[in-house]
């Protein structure tokens, strides 16, 4: 799995009022990068997450967005399975899209 991470973001000076907010902007993000959201759930290990597959349109595989409120966490993940080009060579310029927006810089978490 391909993974990055936002990390020392503002995202733990966020209220609790405001994390649908935070969530909205990540919608956008995505959008920005022309993707569809496939689904929208919460992680059933990570209580109050929000998790997002993402795909290119007419293309396979998937790019998985997680924001985890509760612990300030933001990270995107390729599984092995899921890897293609397009999500290749996007994943690292979406971190770094989200630590435009909320601060921060992408740590590389694993491959």
């Amino acid at each position: 799995m391909l993974t990055y991470e936002i990390k020392e973001s503002q995202l733990d000076r966020i209220k609790p009022l405001d994390e649908d907010m935070v969530s909205e902007e990540i919608e956008g993000i995505i959008s920005e990068f022309e993707l569809l959201i496939s689904e929208k759930a919460t992680l059933s290990t990570k209580k109050g997450s929000v998790h997002w597959h993402v795909k290119k349109p007419d293309e396979k595989g998937v790019l998985e967005i997680t924001y985890w409120p509760k612990k300030a966490r933001l990270w995107i993940d390729i599984h092995n399975n899921r890897q293609k080009d397009w999500n290749l060579a996007i994943i690292k310029s979406m971190a770094d899209r989200f630590t435009k927006e909320f601060g921060g810089r992408v740590e590389h978490v694993s491959e």
